[in-house]
C-alpha cells in the first residue's frame, strides 16, 4: 500500500519526464534528418535544372583539378557580375582568411578573419551545384545587429568663432557589442561576431545574440514539429573577426548589397 502511494505521488512527474525525453529524442531526430533533406533537396534540384545526358555515367569531379577549376570559374564570374554595381560589395574568402570590401571589383579595405565556421551543408552537397550556386552573388534580403546600422550623431553649433574645435571626437559607440546577422537570397545565414570577449558586457552580449537565434529556430521547428513535418534547415556561415573592422563592414554594406563567398 505505500508503495502504491508513493507511484502515485510521482507518476504525474514521471510521465511527464518520459513524454519530455520522447519529444526531445523525436527533436533531435528531426533536426539530424532535416539536414540531410536539405543536402539530397538542394542536389536533385540541381540535378533536374543542369543539362546533363543522363546515360552518361562518367564521374567528372572525380577528373584530377576538375573541381578546383570549377571553383576557380565560379568565383571570378561572380566578382566580374559584383563588379558592374556601383555599390560597395563584399567578398568572404574563407580559404584565404580573409573579407573585402570592393567598389567596381577594387578593394577598399581587407580584413584577416580570426576564425570561422561553416555549415556542414557545404561539405556535403554535390560541389559543382555549389559552385554554380556561388557563380554569381548572393544578395542580402535582411540584417539583424546589436548596434545601430546608421548611428545618429548630435551636434551642437558653436555660439561663435571661438568655441570651434577642429580635434577629432573619439567614438563614443565603441561599447557597444558587434554581433550581426546576414539573411541571403540562397537561404544562407551569415553571422559576424566580434573576436574579443573579454569584457563582462560582451559575453552577456553574444549570450544574448545566441540564444535569440536559438529561440528563433526553436519555435520554427516546433511548429513543424507540431503539423508532422521536418525542421526548417538554414546553412550558416559563422566569422569572427575584430571588433572595430566588424562595425565597419556592417555599417559599409547596403541593406541589400551583393556577396561574393568562397570556401
Amino acid at each position: 500500500m505505500p508503495q502504491e502511494m508513493k507511484w502515485d505521488k510521482y507518476r504525474g512527474y514521471i510521465i511527464a519526464a518520459t513524454a519530455f525525453l520522447v519529444f526531445l529524442i523525436f527533436y533531435l531526430a528531426s533536426s539530424v534528418s532535416s539536414v540531410n533533406h536539405a543536402v539530397r533537396a538542394f542536389d536533385e534540384s540541381w540535378q533536374e535544372s543542369a543539362d546533363r545526358n543522363q546515360n552518361d555515367t562518367t564521374d567528372v569531379c572525380a577528373i584530377p583539378g576538375y573541381l578546383e577549376l570549377v571553383r576557380e570559374k565560379a568565383f571570378l564570374g561572380a566578382q566580374v557580375k559584383m563588379a558592374a554595381s556601383d555599390s560597395i560589395g563584399m567578398l568572404i574568402n574563407v580559404r584565404d582568411s580573409v573579407i573585402q570590401l570592393l567598389i567596381k571589383g577594387l578593394p577598399v579595405r581587407t580584413i584577416r578573419i580570426e576564425e570561422h565556421d561553416l555549415s556542414p551543408f557545404f561539405r556535403r552537397v554535390n560541389q559543382e551545384a555549389l559552385s554554380d550556386m556561388l557563380s554569381s552573388p548572393i544578395t542580402i534580403t535582411s540584417m539583424d545587429a546589436t548596434f545601430r546600422k546608421d548611428p545618429v550623431t548630435i551636434k551642437i553649433a558653436p555660439k561663435d568663432t571661438s568655441e570651434v574645435k577642429v580635434d577629432a571626437k573619439p567614438d563614443t559607440t565603441d561599447f557597444e557589442a558587434v554581433f550581426f546577422t546576414l539573411n541571403t537570397d540562397r537561404n544562407i545565414r551569415i553571422y559576424f561576431e566580434q573576436q574579443e570577449n573579454k569584457r563582462v558586457a560582451d559575453r552577456l552580449a553574444r549570450f544574448f545574440f545566441d540564444l535569440k537565434d536559438k529561440i528563433m529556430y526553436a519555435g520554427r521547428s516546433l511548429k513543424a514539429i507540431a503539423v508532422m513535418d521536418k525542421p526548417p534547415y538554414v546553412p550558416y556561415i559563422k566569422i569572427w573577426i575584430p571588433k572595430a573592422e566588424a562595425k565597419i563592414v556592417y555599417r559599409a554594406i547596403p541593406r541589400e548589397g551583393m556577396i561574393v563567398f568562397r570556401q
